[in-house]
């Protein structure tokens, strides 16, 4: 089904903005309907920093990047917007500083993505070129100026003795689900242990600062979150720790581990998807060794204690509190 990626296409597809024939920065990336034409597939060069569209757009033979970084200017860029204001922002800013002065800069995004408002803040200080409405998404356009990164660029509040940015999950404060799960951490969580969906790594933090596990293994599908995470736990013994960018719910594991944390994702875009976490524990189960432990929180109206009782042998609700419900199974 076409989508705001189509849409984000439509302005050069129709001859409005032309292609010519340099590279462009391709933001966000997704894959089109149709598949890209020759001449698209080479001039852009994707950036995608989630693993599941990364390796769609791998698979369809584009050059895509988990980040992009450049030492020559881009010819115009494309900008795939989501449901984070602040990443969204982010996004317009820093493509603003590696195309050329006056380069076409393309934003589209769904109907629920603020791209209209977006839209409305950047004409306060830029011209917008052109818009256009279609399948369920809008794209504007306008030429590259200097009064762009000026007035997007926006300080951020991470929560304190971490980095974050935006886009990532509960990057300005320590989600109550993760704080609950971090209380009943205890000395009997030892040997290897795996942190999925490990984020800019809050849980994996409080595990080494207060215990002294064998192993830390963190998996997580958002390569900018991953890397924040190998800042914040910088100063923990590095030979401990390790770093996956995975997709759980795509990608097998391949290890064994004592025990696993998680706070599970239950979104794709804004609509809730409970089946993420069902793969989750699927895959948790897998990658457990004999008598090896899950520890989880999920929020309390998710339906996790079948899928839990389905793959292991006893599961206990350890605390409810705030919303969400705090879950031990046992393999």
């Amino acid at each position: 089904m076409a989508g705001s990626a189509d849409t984000l296409f439509m302005p050069i597809e129709n001859g409005e903005v032309p292609l010519g024939d340099g590279k462009w920065l391709y933001l966000g990336a997704k894959a089109i309907e149709g598949g890209f034409s020759d001449d698209l597939r080479a001039a852009l060069v994707c950036e995608q920093s989630m693993r599941g569209p990364y390796m769609d757009l791998q698979m369809r033979g584009m050059d895509v990047h988990p980040s992009v970084e450049s030492s020559t200017l881009f010819s115009g860029a494309l900008i795939l917007i989501g449901k984070h204001r602040a990443e969204n922002e982010a996004m317009v800013a820093r493509a603003s500083t590696m195309v050329a002065s006056g380069a076409p800069i393309l934003i589209a995004g769904d109907k629920t993505s603020g791209v209209v408002p977006l839209r409305k803040r950047m004409s306060n200080f830029v011209g917008v070129d052109g818009s256009l409405a279609k399948y369920h998404a809008t794209v504007f356009w306008l030429r590259n100026s200097a009064e762009i990164a000026t007035n997007l660029n926006s300080n951020k509040t991470s929560p304190e003795g971490f980095k974050t940015s935006g886009g990532m999950f509960s990057a300005g404060k320590i989600d109550k689900g993760s704080a609950l799960l971090a209380e009943h951490l205890d000395d009997s969580i030892r040997g290897d242990i795996a942190d999925f969906g490990a984020g800019w790594g809050y849980l994996s933090a409080e595990l080494l600062s207060r215990f002294n596990p064998r192993t830390v293994h963190l998996y997580e599908a958002h390569w900018a979150s991953l890397e924040a995470a190998k800042e914040n736990l910088s100063s923990y013994d590095k030979g401990q720790i390790s770093y996956y960018w995975h997709d759980l719910a795509k990608e097998p594991v391949g290890k064994k581990f004592d025990w696993i944390i998680m706070n599970p994702p239950f979104h794709t875009a804004r609509k809730t998807e409970p089946q993420l976490g069902v793969q989750f524990i699927e895959t948790a189960a897998k990658s457990l060794k004999p008598k090896g432990a899950l520890l989880m929180v999920a929020n309390v109206a998710l339906p996790y204690e079948k899928a839990l009782q389905q793959h292991f042998t006893k599961v206990t609700q350890l605390d409810r509190r705030d919303g969400f419900k705090l879950l031990k199974a046992m393999r």
